[in-house]
């Protein structure tokens, strides 16, 4: 089995771990995972901690902020894809930053990473995000010594930057599903920020 530990499984099912060391990102994820139906959501503030707690029990889904310390989330999740990591190898991954720029992209894609989430973010993209990534039945490969997406230097080589002069294509709107149910979310998401502030 080399597809990841999340294919073809319901929102509800998941077991999502969110590392970052900002305790304020960390509760604006944990509401909003709850708003949109996340199954069971742990936070850890310190990506070796979070390490250590995943090798134990597996998560079926990893964010992890791309800037930490001691050590930031494609180092991560180059450690959770090495070859000898056990059922670690195989759980999907996103990266999320607010400095998303093309170098980023790289070097999370190049760790293992499935996707970066570019922050900041709503309930409704991380809805969208997390929908996309457990239907995403792209392998794994093995490139000197951990897993990567199958597929990662082609889907690298469509980011070069476009010429100034070209105009950017129209981009065709993202079928989200039921728009109340997701406002909804964002709406709970907020009212849910709000009352721990």
């Amino acid at each position: 089995m080399l597809h990841h530990r999340a294919l073809g499984r319901d929102l509800d099912q998941l077991l999502v771990s969110v590392i970052d060391n900002r305790r304020p990102m960390l509760a604006m994820m944990r509401a909003m995972l709850a708003a949109i139906g996340a199954g069971r959501i742990e936070t850890h503030e310190n990506p070796e901690e979070a390490l250590s707690a995943m090798r134990r029990s597996a998560p079926d889904v990893v964010i992890a902020a791309a800037s930490m310390q001691p050590f930031g989330g494609a180092d991560l999740v180059r450690s959770i894809r090495h070859k000898d990591a056990g059922p670690l190898c195989f759980v999907p991954a996103m990266i999320m930053s607010a400095h998303a720029k093309a170098g980023l992209v790289a070097e999370a894609l190049r760790a293992g990473a499935h996707q970066v989430l570019v922050l900041p973010t709503s309930a409704s993209t991380l809805y969208r995000r997390l929908d996309w990534l457990v239907n995403d039945d792209r392998q794994f490969e093995l490139t000197d010594g951990h897993y990567v997406v199958a597929g990662l230097e082609e889907r690298l080589a469509l980011s070069v930057p476009r010429p100034a002069d070209q105009p950017m294509p129209a981009k065709a709107p993202l079928a989200v599903g039921d728009t109340e149910t997701l406002a909804g979310a964002e709406a709970y998401a907020v009212r849910l920020r709000a009352a721990q502030n």
